[in-house]
């Protein structure tokens, strides 16, 4: 849903940035929150295309976050990004068909993850 605006959902300000600034690059609209109730907020006026998340954010985790929007939204694309992914727990575990982002990530990284995302439609 390239039309629709990607929710891009990270608690470190830099990390952020960059990610919207590819974004940009794409002739994405974002919508930014830094946590799970300002991204809850958003999606509630205008619900996102696409939603990259990292995975530990202040007070509920981007996993939850997903699993919250897809319940009004089941066919929602999900990034989920962390610098700490255990690699014993399955990333249908977490929110089935997400996509798994390590951090850091390369540009092309990251565009492969939406490419995988939106193809997979949740």
């Amino acid at each position: 849903m390239p039309d629709s605006p990607v929710l891009l959902v990270e608690d470190d300000d830099s990390i952020a940035l960059i990610v919207e600034t590819i974004l940009s690059t794409l002739d994405r609209s974002v919508l930014r929150a830094a946590s799970t109730s300002e991204a809850l907020a958003l999606a509630a006026n205008t619900m996102p295309g696409l939603l990259i998340t990292d995975l530990n954010l202040p007070g509920s985790s981007g996993a939850e976050l997903a699993l919250r929007l897809r319940d009004t939204s089941p066919a929602l694309p999900v990034i989920l990004i962390s610098g700490d992914f255990d690699d014993s727990s399955s990333r249908d575990d977490l929110v089935p068909g997400a996509v798994i982002l390590p951090k850091p990530f390369r540009r092309a990284a990251l565009l492969e993850a939406i490419t995988t995302a939106e193809a997979s439609k949740g």
